[in-house]
This record gives C-alpha cells, sequence and structure tokens, in this order.
C-alpha cells in the first residue's frame, strides 16, 4: 500500500480515537457529548490510545517517511518536513504530560482538547502540502516500498508482537517439561520392572 495511503489512514484512525474521548460517533456519542455521560473508562483507554498511536506515528514518520522525502533534495518538501518535526516535538511534549495521568476533569478535558487542536494543525499542513507533493516527486514503486517498511514498523509495534517472543518462550518451556515428563514416567516404569524382576 502506498505510504501516503498509510499515512492517510493513520491520521483518521487518530481523529476516531479523539472522538471516542469525547464520547464516540453516531446518536449514542452525541447523546454521551450532551449529557456529559461519557464513562471514565473509555475516556482513559482513548487517551491512552491517542498517545499510543501519536507516538508511532510520529517515530515511524522521522525513521521511514521524512528521511525519504528529504532525500529527493525537494526545498519545499525540506521546509515542510522542518515544520513538521517542530510539530511533532510539542505533539511528543504534550503526549508526556498527559501519561503521568496527574490530570482529571476539566483539566484533562482541556489537556486532550490543546493536544487535538496541535494535531490536526499538523494533519491539515500535511495532507494539504507535503503528501500531495510527495505524491509528486517520489515514484509509485518507492511510495509503496515506504508503505511496506511503514507497516512492517507498526507491526513491530504492536502489542501482539512484542508478546509473540514470550508466547514462543513458554511453548518451548511447556515442551521441555513434558519431554521431562514422559522422561521421567519412562524412567520410573522401568525402575518398577528391574524390582518386579530382582524379586522374582
Amino acid at each position: 500500500m502506498d505510504v501516503i495511503e498509510i499515512v492517510k489512514k493513520d491520521h483518521d484512525h487518530v481523529e476516531g480515537l479523539f472522538s471516542r474521548y469525547r464520547g464516540g460517533s453516531g446518536l449514542t456519542g452525541l447523546v454521551r457529548r450532551v449529557t456529559g455521560n461519557v464513562p471514565s473508562r473509555q475516556r482513559r483507554t482513548a487517551v491512552e490510545g491517542i498517545c499510543k498511536e501519536l507516538d508511532i506515528h510520529a517515530r515511524l514518520e522521522e525513521e521511514i517517511l521524512y528521511p525519504a522525502a528529504r532525500a529527493t533534495g525537494d526545498g519545499e518538501l525540506v521546509r515542510s518536513i522542518d515544520e513538521a518535526l517542530r510539530e511533532h516535538a510539542r505533539v511528543k511534549e504534550m503526549v508526556r504530560e498527559l501519561r503521568t495521568g496527574k490530570h482529571e476533569g476539566e483539566e484533562l478535558d482541556n489537556r486532550v482538547n490543546a493536544l487535538e487542536e496541535c494535531v490536526s494543525h499538523h494533519v491539515n499542513e500535511e495532507e494539504g502540502e507535503m503528501l500531495p507533493r510527495l505524491d509528486e516527486v517520489i515514484s509509485p514503486e518507492e511510495r509503496a516500498d515506504l508503505g511496506r517498511r511503514f507497516q512492517a514498523g507498526k507491526r513491530r509495534s504492536s502489542p501482539r508482537a512484542r508478546k509473540a517472543p514470550a508466547r514462543a518462550r513458554t511453548a518451548r518451556a511447556g515442551g521441555r517439561r513434558r519431554v521431562a515428563r514422559a522422561t521421567k514416567g519412562t524412567r520410573q516404569k522401568k525402575r518398577t520392572r528391574r524390582r518386579t524382576a530382582q524379586r522374582k
């Protein structure tokens, strides 16, 4: 998939998490927003999701997308990247502050709203200026390659990917235990046979 499409999907996903923080979409979300009755657990998980997604997205843009864009030598892109990096630094600072968990109620709302405003500004600039320029100066093949690298980075960052080695270790340990039990059982049977034979 083209890296531009992936970046835009990430933007949409984060936008959906901000909406979830405020109660979600549809009629249920509207009722929750109007009544101010958004469950605290939903707000908490939305904030965690926002922080995690922004961390991963910013890191992958900085490691994969921006260096490729800079390598084109295009002045317009270089200026966009410099601006985007300044915005990333601000977003990261706000995410760190949110992750402290010190804020509740109206203070939390204010901080989430400020973060959303900052992210929205960044998204508008990327989608309005940087991504269309990338579409012009980077070939479809290279954008597809960048997209594959972006997706691979996301897979490595997912909780499942981090748990997989632990599951594999557990499975190997379980296999060793089964082998040990089977070996122990075989040894016990041999001892029993020898004792029986000696008694005769």
